[in-house]
């Protein structure tokens, strides 16, 4: 289903764009998605403040992002923004099983109180893409891509 996947490398697909800011959490929430993902656990995570804050177990990205907006308004997460990172596990079958957002991903992403979500280019799934940019642009969160260790 090639018109499901995530377009090209780098490319933003919202109005708001990744600061500096996001670009580091981008880059630590990506190293612990792979790195959960090699050990076979699950294909996110979401960094803040250039952190990683949660890992995605078996109970899925909608459980963690509930878990990270819990742990916001208890006050244990200070500082704004952070990014969800969503990315095929190393090895991973690409007909089966691939990272995937929708709109549930984005409202939860928002509640969370993240900045934006950051998908692997070509290897991920982004389902309802129009509603996903269009609650994403309302909401004021980006989506965007990053390259793929397969160079996808």
């Amino acid at each position: 289903m090639p018109d499901l996947l995530a377009p090209g490398q780098g490319s933003t697909m919202t109005r708001r764009r990744p600061d500096s800011t996001d670009r580091k959490d981008i880059a630590a929430a990506l190293q612990a998605a792979r790195a959960i993902g090699a050990l076979d656990i699950g294909q996110g995570a979401v960094a803040i403040g250039g952190r990683v804050v949660a890992l995605e177990g078996a109970e899925g990205t909608d459980e963690m992002l509930g878990r990270v907006a819990q742990l916001r308004s208890a006050g244990r997460l200070k500082t704004p923004g952070g990014v969800l990172v969503k990315c095929a596990k190393p090895g991973q079958e690409e007909r089966a099983d691939l990272p995937a957002i929708g709109l549930r991903t984005v409202e939860n992403a928002h509640a969370a109180g993240l900045s934006g979500i950051a998908v692997e280019a070509g290897r991920s799934l982004i389902l309802g893409y129009g509603d996903v940019l269009a609650a994403s642009d309302r909401l004021g969160i980006f989506v965007s891509t990053f390259a793929s260790e397969t160079g996808a």
